[in-house]
């Protein structure tokens, strides 16, 4: 509904019903509320009111509507601010490509958006099988978009060969690093004061590939702006066979600290709605525990 509603309407006409929505979530969702409270409190030290945690719910609302307009290609209502496009320019420039790693804060597709003002083809490398609906209407707005989303699935070998082809062609590709999956191995490292599991995974792809690596993140900012940024990570991973583990968890400790500065930054575009701390609480522990 909401997507025919945005489509018909546009962005301002329906911000009354995406407010209505995440008051919806803010007095029925439980478990929303918790990981939310749980977050900000995290961040700010005190425990958030009614009105914060129901902002942080609003503002995934938010950013979760724009990617029907940012992948339609109707922008016209919204604003970019961009610092550090210039690292994807000069690289984009070199006739190779590169990995983008990025998290659950914010919007990728504004990351995405931003890109493709400059030509750059980005794709996305990841698990969609909890968005197969979202996923399914944005490619209804952009039948190109689906060439350009490489799951995961079943075959991970596979898809690590079509992502080397792509960054070989020029293309990037962009990986989120800080949610674990199913039997997925992880680093322990430390995030917010507190011990956390990250995937090892995006991390290890990333040094198979042997290319440059850039963070970039898309923070919404309210009413209709995002701010974009993309900072250089590493010219190349480099995981050393002597001691691959502390090396592995040296480079995934340093990507938490940079997803920490820009979590603080935004607390509000923070999207994991779980406690991040356990990785037993995790969505996909949780189905897991389910099923058994």
């Amino acid at each position: 509904l909401m997507f025919r509603m945005a489509q018909l309407l546009g962005r301002t006409p329906i911000k009354p019903l995406v407010m209505m929505i995440a008051m919806y979530y803010r007095l029925t969702d439980r478990k929303a509320v918790h990981a939310s409270r749980s977050w900000l409190t995290k961040v700010h030290g005190t425990p958030p009111g009614f009105w914060k945690t129901y902002r942080h719910i609003y503002t995934f609302a938010q950013v979760t509507v724009d990617r029907i307009f940012l992948v339609g290609g109707k922008t016209r209502g919204l604003k970019f601010t961009r610092n550090g496009d210039h690292h994807l320019a000069a690289q984009y420039a070199t006739g190779r490509g590169a990995v983008l790693l990025g998290g659950h804060i914010g919007s990728f597709e504004a990351m995405r958006n931003g890109g493709n003002d400059d030509n750059i083809k980005i794709n996305i490398l990841g698990h969609f099988e909890n968005a197969k609906m979202i996923n399914e209407l944005l490619t209804r707005l952009d039948p190109e978009r689906a060439a350009t989303v490489i799951h995961i699935g079943d075959d991970p070998v596979g898809q690590m060969a079509r992502v080397h082809d792509r960054i070989e062609a020029g293309d990037f590709v962009a990986l989120l690093g800080d949610r674990t999956g199913l039997n997925e191995r992880t680093v322990e490292v430390t995030f917010f004061g507190e011990t956390a599991h990250f995937p090892a995974g995006p991390f290890l792809l990333a040094s198979l590939m042997k290319c440059p690596v850039y963070l970039t993140f898309g923070l919404y900012r309210r009413p209709n702006q995002y701010d974009l940024s993309c900072e250089p990570f590493a010219e190349k991973l480099h995981i050393p066979r002597k001691d691959r583990e502390a090396g592995l968890q040296d480079i995934v400790q340093r990507f938490a600290d940079r997803l920490e500065h820009h979590a603080r930054l935004a607390p509000e575009n923070w999207f994991n709605f779980y406690d991040f701390w356990n990785n037993e609480r995790t969505p996909e522990a949780s189905r897991a525990r389910h099923h058994r």
